[in-house]
Parts: structure tokens; sequence; C-alpha cells
């Protein structure tokens, strides 16, 4: 590797580090509006007792940690997306579908099916959750698919 090998690479791997930055942003936007619409805000508030769900004692933690937790998720996803970018189709609309439906297979279906079978999580909340995961993922792959 030249040091023009090692630039090139060095460039790329900030490309995927702020492509994951960005992701994690615009997921966490976009995942607010979803959940904190009144629609699901009203359904999650109506299972606010059950025991399956934690209570948090501190909102702005849990805001935080949700925001590691995606910005984490986002900046892994972004180095599989540069992996996997050679293999996906041409055209944004495509890479980010076949990108969005890869992180549907691999981090939505199983975890709502894991929740549903192991879990008292309530019904209601597994089916909103499947819901704006999916819209996520797909944002998600809108965003690698514009930036990297």
């Amino acid at each position: 590797m030249t040091f023009e090998d090692n630039n090139t690479m060095t460039i790329y791997i900030t490309q995927i580090i702020l492509g994951g930055f960005l992701a994690s942003v615009v997921w966490f936007i976009v995942g607010s509006v979803l959940y904190m619409n009144p629609f699901v805000a009203n359904i999650y508030k109506g299972a606010e007792n059950s025991p399956a769900l934690k209570k948090w004692a501190s909102v702005p933690k849990y805001i935080c940690l949700q925001y590691v937790g995606i910005l984490a998720q986002c900046l892994l996803w972004a180095f599989v997306f540069a992996l996997a970018k050679p293999v996906l189709p041409d055209g944004v609309l495509m890479k980010s579908l076949i990108f969005g439906l890869l992180l549907i297979a691999v981090k939505i279906f199983p975890r709502f099916f894991d929740m549903w079978i192991q879990s008292t999580y309530p019904n209601k909340l597994l089916a909103v959750e499947f819901l704006n995961g999916t819209i996520g993922s797909f944002v998600i792959g809108v965003v690698f698919s514009y930036v990297l």
C-alpha cells in the first residue's frame, strides 16, 4: 500500500464514520417523530403499567442512552454498507431498498420475533416497534446511499 492508498483509505473511513453519524442524527429525528406523535404516544401511554416496560426515573438519561445505542448501530451499519456497496444495485432508490431490507432481515425481524415468543411485551407495542424499525431501516439505507 502506498502513501496515496493510505490517504484514500483514511478519507474513506472518515466518510464512513461521518455517514454513520449523519444516519444516527437523521434516524433519531425521524424516530422522534414516529414515536412521539400523538397516536403512538397514546399506545405507549396505554401500556405504561405493563410489567414488560422499564420505568425510567430520568427522561434525559433515557434519551441519551437511546441516542448512544442508535449511534453505535449506525456506525457499525455504515461499515457494513461500505463493504456491501459493491454488490448492491445501482441507483440510490434500489440501493436504499435492498440495504433497508437487509437491515430488516438481520435486525428488525429477529428482534421482533424473539420478543414476541419470549416476552410479555404488549403486542401493540411490538407492532409499533416493527413498523417504526422498518421505516428506520429504509431511512438509514437512504442516508448511506446518498453519503457513502
